[in-house]
């Protein structure tokens, strides 16, 4: 079903609550050459953001190109850094 992975952004609480919170924003390639936008926390980093993201909070957005994917990628990520997430280094 999934392709290949062409973003994984990995983000974090600056200040964090009990039970630390990763934010991750991944772009992935579907079969039919359509790209999906994963928007997912959890309390660990998904090494392999192709799973499927099946939890209630999780978010997916569909684009025909890989141009608008990764620009939507960004913009989520942007948004996540001005609500108080902070880039996780090294991912």
């Amino acid at each position: 079903m999934f392709g290949q992975v062409y973003d994984n952004l990995v983000l974090y609480r600056k200040q964090p609550t009990p039970g630390h919170r990763f934010r991750q924003i991944a772009v992935v390639e579907l079969q039919d050459r359509q790209f999906v936008v994963h928007v997912f926390e959890g309390d660990v980093i998904q090494s392999d953001p192709k799973f499927n993201a099946t939890t209630q909070d999780a978010e997916a957005y569909f684009h025909p190109d890989l141009e608008s994917a990764s620009a939507d990628a960004q913009k989520e990520f942007d948004k996540s850094v001005e609500s108080g997430w902070a880039p996780y280094p090294g991912a």
